[in-house]
């Protein structure tokens, strides 16, 4: 039962806070209005007595139910809490004109900043209108007080005083606007830009009074003027017409440098990545750009296989990671959370770009090693057929009557120098396979009838469009060919009699050797990578049609599965049309 229980009674404890955070998302305007209302009676009506400093700390109790800084459930270090009531307390004791006019300030600067930031036009109303009761309170009562100036007919201005207040009951009327609290609600940006703003209005008000000797009234409207003058020349200069370049992208550039030359360090960069091909002295020479910044004292880095320092080091530090790269940037003075993004960034930047030099070495590595691997396996494959074409020679003295003398002499005669020519062939190519090019060239009829004659005791079937053909043909590719593809064929005959075996050559248009069978067809899986990769099957169809494929493409050959049906399995090497 206490295992049941206890969700139920997490959920209790939880259920009032979530409520009353809802309620004051629900009631926020008029929790806004309530706290300018109790700012008003304690800094007007309350002024120089002593309920007004209670009022003051009712009206900051109100100020911190509405503020969007902390979140109602939001648990506060012992710091900030002190700091919060240290606030309070200043208020509440600092009890005068000067206090409330810069309380006043601080507080339209954090509205402005919290109504530029909402989406909906509706929303935006009710804080502008808060904004305009503190701007109003501020310009016609107290700042009035705070520069010593004589108050007359002190009912009608009052009565004006008073009537203020509309505006924050106004406030009420619209819908309360949906703020995070706790989160990026309040643009600090925009805070500082309006408390600036006000100030600057305010203090040249006070300035333009004493030095042109003229009232209140035209000092505040020549300062509003000039202000909006100002505000008019910047913004033209922020973003001019034209398609010129302003000060919002001089602004961006120098947020984005944030104190580092980007572009001359991305341009050392690439540099430096087009030049060194090997990781570690790529990365040393990117870190070079560091050691001339006018921030940096040193840098020191680590990767799995090297490390390395440039520079002095400095008791102020900033350490960061990215694949495998361990960068350490040492500075004059502590680096500020901007600054340490940026160069996160950076060693982000730099850490693609030595993983990218790792690859390439990898992969130039095992592109010497792929060609190794080709060269060996084709030579290979082309001693396992020069050994079973030497197996049928020898299959053929041991079974040879004495009365075959003559033909089996015949067939040495033809075989033997055909056999060492290809081994010799072979070993050229082992020697040097750069230059192992096939430029031996035989006639059609020729090869054919040295083909017949090297599957002469095999159930094969032959034909030919003109056994007479004077074409010519590349020797080395066609028998390389022939036999893979005879030999594939003829595995298929084994344990399986009925398979038969056929070979066709065609002249006209051009050469084009087909050989087929009677067998399996090839599996899809296989079939797809047949010609683009070796295959590890135990039926033959691996690296020799893979590397006859490349040797055919050199030439101006095409080798492919022509028909592959149950029954009907055709390869075919025919020459691509000129």
């Amino acid at each position: 039962m206490s295992r049941a229980n206890a969700p139920t009674s997490t959920l209790s404890h939880e259920a009032p806070a979530d409520v009353g955070s809802v309620r004051l998302q629900h009631y926020g305007n008029r929790i806004l209005a309530l706290m300018l209302l109790l700012l008003h009676a304690a800094f007007v009506w309350g002024q120089d007595e002593l309920w007004g400093q209670a009022v003051v700390l009712a009206h900051y109790g109100v100020f911190l139910l509405w503020q969007p800084f902390f979140s109602g459930q939001q648990r506060l270090a012992w710091h900030r809490t002190l700091g919060v009531l240290l606030v309070g307390v200043a208020l509440a004791g600092l009890h005068n004109v000067w206090v409330a006019t810069l309380w006043c300030v601080m507080l339209a600067g954090l509205l402005g900043a919290v109504a530029v930031t909402l989406p909906s036009m509706r929303e935006r109303l009710g804080l502008w209108a808060a904004v305009l009761y503190l701007l109003l309170l501020l310009f016609v009562w107290l700042l009035p007080q705070g520069y010593g100036l004589p108050v007359r007919h002190i009912s009608q201005i009052a009565f004006w005083r008073d009537s203020l207040l509309l505006l924050p009951l106004a406030a009420v009327l619209f819908p309360t606007p949906r703020i995070s609290r706790g989160g990026s609600a309040v643009d600090l940006l925009y805070a500082l830009m309006f408390v600036l703003i006000i100030g600057v209005l305010a203090l040249g008000s006070y300035v333009a009074m004493h030095l042109r000797q003229s009232d209140y009234a035209s000092s505040l409207l020549l300062s509003m003027s000039t202000l909006a003058a100002t505000l008019l020349i910047f913004a033209w200069l922020w973003e001019p017409r034209g398609g010129s370049s302003g000060l919002r992208n001089m602004f961006s550039r120098y947020v984005l440098s944030l104190g580092l030359p980007l572009e001359e360090w991305l341009k050392q960069l690439s540099d430096a990545a087009e030049q060194q091909p090997e990781p570690d002295v790529f990365l040393r020479g990117a870190m070079t750009g560091f050691t001339h910044l006018p921030w940096s004292t040193g840098v020191t880095w680590r990767t799995p296989a090297s490390s390395g320092s440039l520079g002095e080091k400095s008791k102020h530090a900033a350490s960061f990671t990215h694949l495998e790269v361990e960068v350490t940037f040492y500075t004059e003075s502590s680096v500020n959370p901007a600054f340490a993004l940026h160069l996160r960034l950076l060693t982000e930047i730099i850490g693609y770009f030595y993983a990218a030099k790792t690859r390439e070495r990898a992969m130039r590595a095992n592109a010497y090693s792929q060609a190794i691997f080709e060269t060996g396996s084709r030579l290979t494959h082309d001693v396992k057929n020069l050994l079973q074409s030497l197996k049928t020679l020898c299959s053929a003295a041991e079974h040879s009557r004495p009365e075959q003398a003559m033909s089996l002499q015949t067939l040495m005669q033809r075989q033997l120098p055909q056999m060492a020519k290809r081994l010799e062939i072979t070993l050229d190519k082992l020697k040097a396979p750069e230059r192992a090019l096939d430029t031996n060239q035989i006639q059609a009829r020729e090869w054919w009838r040295v083909l017949k004659a090297r599957y002469a005791r095999e159930d094969v079937r032959f034909t030919v469009d003109d056994v007479n053909s004077t074409v010519w043909l590349p020797q080395e590719l066609f028998d390389s060919v022939a036999d893979n593809l005879v030999q594939n064929a003829l595995r298929k005959c084994v344990g399986h009699p009925d398979v038969s075996v056929s070979i066709d050559l065609e002249t006209r248009p051009y050469p084009c050797l087909t050989v087929c069978d009677s067998g399996e067809a090839v599996p899809a899986e296989v079939q797809d990578k047949l010609f683009h990769a070796p295959v590890s099957t135990y039926d033959g169809l691996g690296i020799g049609l893979y590397q006859a494929t490349k040797q055919a493409a050199s030439q101006g050959y095409r080798l492919e599965l022509a028909v592959n049906h149950e029954g009907e399995v055709c390869f075919s090497l025919m020459k691509t049309a000129e």
